[in-house]
């Protein structure tokens, strides 16, 4: 929890954010009740004070919530250096995977595509995701990846790939010869 927990601080720390404005982010408190939460699920905590810390915590979780509109479940995996730019809307699936130093805006959208369907979204290392987007389904979102602000995708995403749109389409690819060869298979499966 705390090696995880001191590299999202470091990661608001790069992008320029002093130690008032971490301390006073409630984005950043709902990541910091999530590390608690997903300490104390996972067993880190001294058995005997595992009930009380639970109960703890399960108050704690109605508070972020019902307030903060954050729901971060301790079950999901969600990699250290995560930087969620403001407060509201982030609901994740309690089996999402999330890399190491994701970005998320606020209304952002990760979970299963209903219709008794149950996969659930695995997120690569160093992925962002703009305001607004829903990811749903079992997807494989690749390191790198961009996800654009109001889109709904529900397709793999290729490494370093940014996607836009209802559905989501590749609008760039990443440069090199493999993602040239990936241009030409995914334009004539068209």
């Amino acid at each position: 929890m705390r090696s995880e927990l001191r590299e999202d601080v470091a990661r608001y720390r790069a992008k320029g954010a002093r130690w008032i404005d971490i301390w006073g982010n409630p984005a950043f408190w709902a990541i910091a009740w999530y590390r608690f939460g997903n300490s104390v699920y996972r067993g880190n905590s001294l058995r005997i004070l595992r009930a009380p810390l639970k109960v703890v915590h399960f108050a704690g979780n109605i508070f972020c919530e019902a307030v903060l509109q954050m729901r971060l479940p301790p079950n999901a995996e969600i990699g250290g250096g995560l930087c969620i730019t403001h407060v509201g809307g982030v609901v994740l699936h309690h089996r999402t995977v999330i890399g190491k130093n994701c970005d998320l805006s606020h209304q952002v959208t990760i979970g299963t595509a209903g219709l008794g369907r149950t996969g659930v979204p695995r997120l690569g290392c160093d992925v962002s995701i703009g305001a607004g987007a829903v990811l749903i389904g079992g997807i494989e979102i690749g390191d790198g990846a961009r996800i654009a602000a109001n889109s709904l995708v529900n397709r793999d995403v290729p490494p370093g790939a940014t996607v836009m749109g209802v559905p989501a389409i590749i609008v760039k690819y990443p440069s090199g010869p493999k993602a040239v060869e990936e241009q030409v298979s995914d334009l004539s499966a068209r």
